[in-house]
């Protein structure tokens, strides 16, 4: 399913955020509005910070976390998902690199998290870039929607403030409007965002970005953090009857299959895997 406008699939993605403009130039209006909000500076609690070149998902259930958010995107751009049933919400910020996985990836992982809410829609805003000579922020905004119009995931594009609709001039010099955005997981609402604190390791993330390392790292193991309640009664067909390790059961399974998607090369490495019992009562692997 291409990505959809208005409920109707977009075609052909564009060639040129000129060409996408003319084709909707609703976004026009949007882009405004979104720009038009005063920029809120987040305090550190509640707050989950997503850096250049990472990502990261949460949903209302995490007592921890009510907030995603990130900054300093210039020609880089700001990708929120957001599920509308489970507000199972999403935050990257696409530097280019990896941009196929990651669209995927963030993709796959705000459906995890959405409880078996099935019925809702995925709803995409994009922010970022501005009219720079090199013409890479219309590169980067081109292939973002090429990304999510290649998708087979039905993704419902609300707001574009990309590129042409996020550049202001000073002194004929273009610069950004937004440069970050935060979103409230429980309401969904956006604004522009800056932000105090960013997390740990900021050095040793950031470091990434000159690396050559392609991938968006996922930086939130929303699974960890999921509250046993909310495990136990949507993992479970009967909540009430499951013995007391249950959910940690459940969360070292989950673990295994996020950390190997391919069990038959990364586990099996093509053979079995044999135990035999010790005197001891201990199971022990066989060469």
């Amino acid at each position: 399913m291409p990505l959809l406008i208005d409920d109707q699939p977009m075609g052909p993605s564009p060639k040129s955020v000129a060409e996408f403009i003319q084709r909707y130039p609703k976004f026009k209006e949007s882009a405004i509005v979104l720009s038009s909000k005063p920029t809120k500076a987040v305090p550190p609690h509640g707050l989950l910070y997503v850096g250049q070149r990472e990502m990261a998902v949460a949903s209302p259930d995490d007592e921890i976390i009510q907030v995603l958010g990130t900054d300093d995107a210039t020609t880089c751009h700001i990708v929120i998902l957001r599920h509308t049933a489970s507000s199972a919400t999403g935050l990257a910020h696409f530097d280019g690199s990896g941009l196929a996985n990651a669209t995927q990836n963030l993709i796959g992982t705000v459906m995890s998290v959405t409880g078996g809410k099935q019925w809702g829609r995925l709803e995409l805003t994009l922010a970022g870039g501005f009219k720079d000579d090199r013409g890479t922020s219309e590169n980067l905004s081109v292939k973002i929607l090429d990304c999510f119009n290649k998708n087979p995931a039905e993704v419902h594009l609300i707001t574009a403030c990309i590129t042409d609709l996020n550049t202001r001039n000073e002194k004929g010099v273009p610069f950004p409007i937004i440069y970050g955005l935060a979103t409230i997981i429980q309401t969904g609402e956006v604004f522009p965002a800056k932000f105090q604190d960013r997390g740990p390791d900021q050095p040793l993330r950031s470091a990434r970005s000159f690396t050559g390392a392609d991938e968006v790292l996922n930086v939130y193991d929303n699974r960890k953090k999921l509250p046993d309640p909310i495990i136990r009664e949507h993992l479970s067909t009967s909540p009430a009857q499951e013995p007391k390790h249950f959910e940690a059961s459940v969360r070292a399974a989950l673990v295994q299959i996020r950390d190997f998607p391919d069990p038959l090369k990364s586990v099996f490495n093509g053979k079995g895997r044999h135990y035999k019992k010790e005197p001891d009562g201990k199971w022990s692997k066989v060469a």
